[in-house]
């Protein structure tokens, strides 16, 4: 895999501002969780770097960029179209940064989540919910989890992440439910705080 410094800044020089600093804060927990759960750190900080290259784009940007790689949207994301800043930031690293498939399927599934979710789709998954600049209510318990156990802490993740889905009276995508089904049909249990 190719992946130097000079590829990191040319990544990072594409990002400004809350973006750019949430990017670093998540390249910083990425590694972190890969250095605690055995995961290939390169790859984490990679896909980390690479995981919201296009969030910043617009709705019909992120449809252009859709067509251009035979990205199909499904019903939740034509309406919930800022979902698609994971599969079109998955396409941008598959093509112009050389990522290789299970960097650009865990930057594909950052914000949804999959069933049988691989490592590195929870370390990239876990690290964007708990990246030092987060605030919001509920992402110190998700840190605390994260010391102890990374499927534990996906699993508070996705129920938090659907409670405000639902309270917010959003769309939820079937991604989403799909992997907190999975991690509970594997024995994974909501943690005790």
């Amino acid at each position: 895999m190719l992946w130097d410094e000079t590829i990191r800044q040319s990544i990072l020089g594409r990002l400004s501002g809350y973006r750019y600093t949430h990017t670093l804060g998540c390249e910083r927990a990425a590694k972190w969780l890969a250095e605690q759960y055995g995961g290939d750190v390169q790859k984490a900080a990679f896909a980390a770097c690479l995981h919201d290259i296009t969030k910043r784009l617009s709705r019909d940007e992120q449809l252009y960029l859709c067509d251009k790689y035979d990205i199909i949207p499904c019903d939740v994301e034509k309406v919930e179209w800022k979902m698609l800043h994971g599969k079109t930031a998955a396409a941008i690293a598959r093509r112009e940064y050389g990522a290789p498939q299970d960097v650009a399927d865990a930057i594909a599934y950052h914000t949804t989540g999959r069933a049988d979710m691989t490592l590195l789709d929870k370390i990239l998954y876990l690290a964007d919910f708990i990246e030092d600049t987060r605030d919001f209510d509920g992402v110190e318990p998700a840190r605390a989890l994260a010391k102890k156990d990374i499927d534990q802490a996906l699993l508070y993740c996705f129920d938090s992440s659907l409670s405000d889905l639902v309270e917010r009276g959003k769309l939820i995508h079937a991604d989403t439910i799909a992997a907190r089904n999975s991690l509970l049909s594997q024995g994974v249990t909501r943690a005790q705080h």
